[in-house]
């Protein structure tokens, strides 16, 4: 029993640990856009800061993988805004496209994100740097080009794996058994068309990879690529309703769907559900205190053959938005 324990962990360590080119595992994926696609980066008119906290698989105790994801992303040029300035312009003018030349209105973006996992033998960390160019096609309408360079390191520790007594010969634990380390340096690019009713954009993950590693390269899998989309419709006065899609292509060209829809209420409140295809299930439910701060909260369950392993999924998610002098509130995502 104890030595089936172990290679259960063993076998979550390989499958959230051992994945090259981060992405995040995280059951509120809207809340770390720029993760996944860096055309995300510099969309809000506020510096706006994300740390996700995620304990997965409860059951498994102290060998529980356990996430941590924080992100930065603010604008190094914002838009000329004639509102903001005291200049007596008829507003008619102010509200006509092409007053403003298109030139003035483009903005530049940058992020910074962090992540740690420590998924049973595995601990990963790592950080990158992205930036963005967003490009005003009509008055409402922005297209954003966005590229991305991370680093990532793993470490493997199987000291505290306790085989039983006089136990089997198991190759693949042998050859792991003195513990194993690879760095990974990728960058990646995407896009981004958005407004403030709708958002389509993708990403393609493996732009550049150069890998340094002993004995994990034969356990790595890549991810291709990563799709988004979203729309935010009104339901009467006050109320949103925000139905969103998220889609992860592997190199095997298999694609991992995320369906969720969210509902704001006066944009203090909203609550969402997700089915993710991996088999799980997710309610989540956020406040905004006021228009520097926000949390939420999610619960994911599963709903295939391992949730007799998983006693749940937590995670939580605070949201800072510094700078923010138009009190702004944030995208449909």
């Amino acid at each position: 029993m104890i030595r089936y324990l172990y290679i259960s962990l063993l076998a979550i360590t390989m499958h959230f640990g051992a994945a090259a080119q981060y992405i995040p595992n995280s059951s509120q994926a809207f809340q770390f856009a720029s993760v996944y696609n860096p055309a995300f980066v510099g969309v809000e008119d506020f510096t706006d800061i994300k740390v996700g906290y995620r304990s997965q698989m409860t059951g498994f105790g102290p060998y529980a993988p356990k996430f941590v994801n924080i992100t930065a992303n603010f604008r190094l040029k914002q838009p000329l805004d004639l509102t903001m300035h005291a200049l007596r312009i008829g507003s008619s003018k102010l509200n006509d496209p092409d007053f403003i030349p298109k030139g003035k209105r483009i903005i530049h973006g940058l992020g910074v994100n962090g992540f740690n996992e420590k998924s049973g033998f595995f601990d990963k960390l790592g950080g990158g740097v992205s930036y963005s160019f967003h490009y005003p096609v009509s008055n409402k309408m922005r297209l954003s080009i966005g590229v991305n360079a991370m680093v990532e390191n793993r470490k493997l520790d199987m000291s505290g794996y306790y085989p039983g007594i006089n136990p089997e010969q198991d190759e693949l634990l042998g050859k792991l058994a003195n513990g194993s380390s690879q760095m990974d340096i990728n960058t990646r690019a995407g896009f981004l068309l958005y407004s403030k009713q709708f958002y389509i954009g993708a990403s393609y993950l493996s732009l550049y990879n150069k890998s340094q590693s002993d004995e994990l390269e034969e356990f790595v899998p890549l991810y291709r690529g990563v799709a988004q989309a979203g729309v935010s419709l009104s339901a009467g006065e006050g109320l949103l309703i925000q139905p969103s899609v998220l889609a992860i292509m592997q190199v095997d060209n298999e694609l991992l769907i995320d369906y969720s829809v969210k509902a704001r209420i006066k944009e203090k409140i909203w609550t969402g559900i997700t089915y993710r295809d991996i088999e799980a299930a997710v309610i989540a439910l956020g406040f905004d205190f006021n228009s520097l701060m926000g949390v939420s909260y999610s619960y994911e369950m599963s709903t295939g053959d391992f949730k007799q392993f998983n006693d749940g999924s937590h995670e939580l998610v605070l949201s800072l938005r510094l700078n923010n002098f138009k009190r702004a509130t944030p995208y449909t995502w």
